[in-house]
């Protein structure tokens, strides 16, 4: 099986080569989205490997913000160019790193090749929760003068007058475009999806697998892209609810839980937590299908990346 590997970065050249390095083999190839505001010759110069491709579509990514869905797109299509159906997908980010040995993680892909990877939380399948509310049924406008990021809107026709002078306010400000006035003027928020899903925004896709999101996103380009840019951290719900509608008539698709370990439980700190040394055990106490573990910031201590490699030779 080849593995293809589409990583997003923005800082950290070094941090990046020494993860493709750690991945490469005869089998692997790598595409690349630099953020588009990060000088990407900066990571040029540090990578030269016949085996990496930087795509040339690139995005200015913002946290949250259905930017991060856009460059994620780029990175596919240009993944699946030239690859052929015996392969399989990993979105990575730069902070990402293997925990398992190279042939542990072929050997866990060969045992469960039939399997998409990728995790669904069961948040949005309470209507009342807050964060079902905010993500499916408001609008989401992403704001650095916000809490939290984002000014969240009701629809215009179902709402009181405050909401409506929010409405004015941030459409004076250019976060609603004139053209997506229509989408606000409602009684309820439309989409094209009965149901949502969101989860993790790191999974693995089997290439035929991938191919069917990116044709189902052209056929639905428009209605997709109109709804998520004001969704809230769309990139964890896009794939997700596109891939559970693709599976209402595609029994061929099977899931299992995505491939990484992320700590978004420890109190006291910044999360998801920024392993150190001191997580060289928990980190290696992850079971045989948590291949992967973010994040990690070399500049911040780069000896955990040291305890790992020596660990799984």
């Amino acid at each position: 099986m080849n593995k293809i590997y589409i990583i997003t970065v923005h800082k950290n050249p070094k941090q990046l080569k020494r993860l493709i390095e750690k991945l490469d083999d005869d089998k692997s190839q790598f595409y690349i989205h630099v953020d588009l505001k990060v000088n990407i010759n900066l990571f040029l110069d540090e990578i030269q490997n016949s085996s990496v491709c930087f795509i040339e579509e690139r995005v200015n990514c913002i946290w949250g913000d259905f930017s991060q869905v856009l460059a994620t797109i780029n990175l596919l299509k240009s993944a699946t160019l030239k690859n052929d159906c015996n392969s399989r997908i990993f979105f990575l980010s730069g902070q990402d790193y293997p925990i398992k040995s190279l042939k542990d993680i072929d050997a866990y892909l060969q045992n469960n090749k039939g399997f998409e990877f990728i995790s669904f939380d069961q948040v949005l399948f309470d209507k009342s929760n807050k964060l079902y509310i905010n993500r499916v049924l408001n609008y989401a406008l992403k704001r650095a003068d916000a809490p939290k990021g984002f000014v969240y809107l009701e629809p215009i026709l179902a709402s009181g007058i405050k909401n409506f002078k929010l409405f004015i306010r941030y459409s004076l400000k250019g976060s609603i475009k004139f053209n997506d006035w229509s989408l606000f003027f409602r009684f309820k928020r439309g989409s094209i999806f009965k149901k949502h899903f969101k989860g993790s925004n790191w999974w693995s896709l089997n290439y035929e697998t991938a191919l069917k999101i990116l044709k189902y996103v052209d056929l639905n380009k428009v209605a997709l892209y109109r709804y998520y840019q004001y969704t809230s951290s769309s990139d964890e719900q896009f794939f997700h609810t596109i891939l559970k509608e693709l599976m209402l008539l595609d029994t061929s698709i099977k899931v299992k839980p995505a491939l990484h370990f992320i700590d978004w439980e420890r109190e006291g700190v910044e999360l998801p937590v920024t392993f150190l040394k001191e997580d060289y055990h928990l980190l290696l106490q992850q079971p045989a299908n948590i291949l992967f573990a973010r994040k990690f910031d070399n500049k911040v201590d780069e000896e955990i990346l040291n305890l790992i490699d020596e660990s799984i030779l």
